[in-house]
């Protein structure tokens, strides 16, 4: 694989009280585990300090380059399908 390799960016907000995060903490591992040039940013939007840059109004919220994706955890494969294009 060449140096110019596109990276892309997801952001996955999440919250203590939210039910469907541990799914989404679940899903980000697996994204991080496959796919060496995403950056990936999994944002507790409870935690102290925690930067809302997107403007997300309810978790889990994923945000690829910018671009809202789901709200609410997609299935595994619509997820990858994402990352892959923003990569390609």
């Amino acid at each position: 694989m060449g140096n110019n390799q596109k990276a892309a960016t997801l952001r996955i907000y999440v919250a203590e009280h939210c039910w469907a995060c541990e799914e989404a903490v679940r899903l980000a591992e697996e994204a991080e585990q496959r796919f060496a040039h995403l950056n990936l940013e999994l944002i507790d939007l409870a935690a102290e300090g925690s930067r809302n840059v997107d403007d997300v109004f309810s978790v889990p919220t994923y945000v690829l380059d910018g671009r809202t994706l789901s709200l609410g955890n997609p299935t595994p494969e619509e997820l990858f399908s994402y990352i892959e294009q923003a990569l390609a």
